[in-house]
């Protein structure tokens, strides 16, 4: 499993659970430490399961409501959800800077561990420079243009437009020394200036559809209701049950071990609060 911190051996346990009852409906054991690619299969195993007990043939087409965090968040995953018409809200990782309720939350508490990040030197961060990304116009801090280097379209509905600082304005500027992580990469001919990027889209890709579900008032406030929903069950399994880390090894062990903590859950959910219909 490749994580942050490298390569490990160890799997991620995945869980869907009900809202009313906090029953887990679904659970799955990963080999990955990214969440992205486990969307489809988990709500494939949520369709498969509802199916199989004769509840309902096909769960996510009766407009049932699914929240997930922002690790499930990818343009393939939103293109996905809108294509099947699955009424879900799963934000992107700047869901928070674009809610007026959080505009004072950077400046309070600022950005986690960012005094802690060893390796990497802060710099002044591109939303300090002013773009025009309909004219292809780039200013710094300092006030100087930067020359426009070129566009790509990695994905379709998107364009990252790159700008570069010119040699001899990087060079000479008071404030290379914040706004470079190698300011002598300035001093020579074949050195390159301060480098800015910016993505673009044009209204109409899956991450904005998600995008504007997410920001609605319906949206936060259906999305506001995922912790209380699903972090007692991780709590309760990790915490409680005392499964902080896989034991086993291989998938199919892991995913035995997984979702029988997962069915202890569920028979305990069943003890304390009787039959749920």
């Amino acid at each position: 499993m490749t994580t942050s911190k490298g390569t490990i051996q160890g799997y991620n346990g995945i869980a869907a659970v009900d809202k009313e009852h906090q029953i887990i409906v679904e659970a799955q054991a990963f080999g990955s430490g990214q969440e992205q690619h486990t969307l489809k299969s988990i709500l494939d195993g949520i369709r498969k399961r509802y199916r199989d007990t004769g509840i309902h043939d096909d769960i996510l087409k009766s407009q049932v409501i699914v929240t997930a965090d922002t690790g499930f968040s990818s343009e393939e995953n939103n293109d996905y959800l809108r294509k099947e018409n699955i009424n879900a809200y799963i934000p992107d990782n700047k869901f928070r800077s674009r809610d007026k309720a959080f505009s004072k939350q950077k400046k309070k508490y600022g950005k986690r561990n960012q005094y802690n990040a060893k390796g990497q030197k802060k710099i002044i961060p591109a939303s300090e420079f002013q773009i025009d990304a309909k004219n292809k116009i780039c200013i710094c801090p300092a006030g100087k243009s930067l020359w426009f280097v070129g566009e790509s379209r990695p994905v379709k509905g998107k364009r990252k437009l790159v700008f570069e600082g010119n040699l001899t304005d990087c060079r000479s500027c008071q404030l290379k020394d914040q706004c470079m992580r190698n300011p002598s990469a300035a001093d020579t001919r074949e050195g390159h200036g301060r480098q800015v990027s910016i993505t673009v889209t044009n209204g109409h890709t899956a991450t904005d559809w998600m995008k504007r579900r997410i920001d609605s008032q319906e949206g936060k406030v259906i999305y506001g209701h995922r912790m209380s929903v699903v972090e007692p069950v991780f709590g309760n399994t990790g915490t409680n049950k005392g499964l902080n880390r896989f034991t086993l090894r291989g998938l199919d062990k892991v995913q035995g071990q997984w979702r029988m903590f997962c069915l202890v859950h569920n028979i305990e959910k069943l003890m304390n609060y009787g039959a749920i219909h």
